[in-house]
């Protein structure tokens, strides 16, 4: 609207200069007259073009602001990365596919161990992947975070993971839910846990792992609406890490001890890992 009187302010003027250099042409009007009238003509024409330029200048300055706030939500890292929490802050209460892949896997199984017994209750469909108790893979882990020297530390780690994934498994064989659990020969390059990941409200979170035993993580948050190509990319990375795992209960079980003897992969321990494929 304000265009369209600027507009017209502009055709009034233009006008009435003409009129008046018509009139002063055939000396209708005086030469007084036709001064005073281009006088104040040109004043209309310097208010114009000042208004103009301030509205120029308000328009450079509200692009600029947009820019800085566009850098800002989207160019930093800081935006986009958070802390890692394992998982601690991801809602699961309501997910019926819940597919989640580490290297132990420890703070996240007891972060949710207990949401997930509830799920499974609910009849959801979980799957889990980590790394398998053998000196290859655990060697692995520890040169990655460059402690290569001592392997027992993720050894431990992840004897009290298999200890949760155990009651699982058997939570899974008493009710609706499927639980799935794979083992790996090689570290994974990054840990998700991903909701619901096939529909349209799916979300993932991933983990970057770093070098240094022990050191804060970033995390990624992704969502099927929003992030279509990476999201894709991680889930289709899960499916490829998933068919390389072995089902859980061919995995010989962790020493009770720091020695060289292992619990047997059949009798209870083969029960034990209930549902898993």
């Amino acid at each position: 609207m304000m265009l369209r009187v600027r507009q017209l302010d502009l055709v009034v003027t233009i006008a009435a200069a003409v009129a008046v250099g018509i009139l002063g042409t055939f000396d209708v009007v005086s030469a007084a007259v036709t001064g005073g009238a281009t006088l104040t003509m040109l004043g209309l024409l310097a208010v114009s073009s000042l208004h103009s330029r301030t509205g120029q200048q308000i328009l450079a300055a509200d692009v600029a602001e947009l820019s800085r706030l566009t850098r800002e939500h989207l160019d930093g890292g800081d935006r986009l990365l958070a802390a890692s929490t394992s998982g601690m802050d991801i809602d699961l209460s309501q997910a019926q596919d819940i597919r989640i892949v580490g290297v132990t896997l420890g703070r996240t199984m007891r972060n949710h161990h207990a949401t997930l017994q509830r799920r499974l209750d609910a009849g959801a469909d979980v799957r889990i992947v980590l790394i398998a108790p053998d000196s290859a893979p655990l060697g692995e882990a520890a040169r990655r975070s460059t402690v290569p020297g001592s392997p027992e530390i993720f050894e431990h780690r992840l004897r009290p993971t298999v200890d949760l994934l155990d009651t699982l498994a058997a939570r899974a064989a008493a009710g609706p839910g499927t639980l799935q659990i794979r083992m790996l020969d090689f570290v994974p390059a990054f840990g998700m846990i991903a909701v619901d990941p096939e529909t349209p409200h799916g979300h993932l979170h991933i983990d970057i792992y770093s070098h240094r035993n022990g050191a804060a993580e970033p995390t990624l948050p992704l969502f099927a609406h929003r992030d279509a190509r990476w999201f894709q990319h991680f889930t289709s990375d899960f499916d490829r890490i998933w068919a390389a795992g072995r089902p859980y209960e061919t995995i010989p079980r962790l020493p009770l001890s720091g020695s060289a003897g292992e619990r047997g992969g059949g009798g209870q321990g083969g029960q034990r890992a209930g549902r898993a494929g």
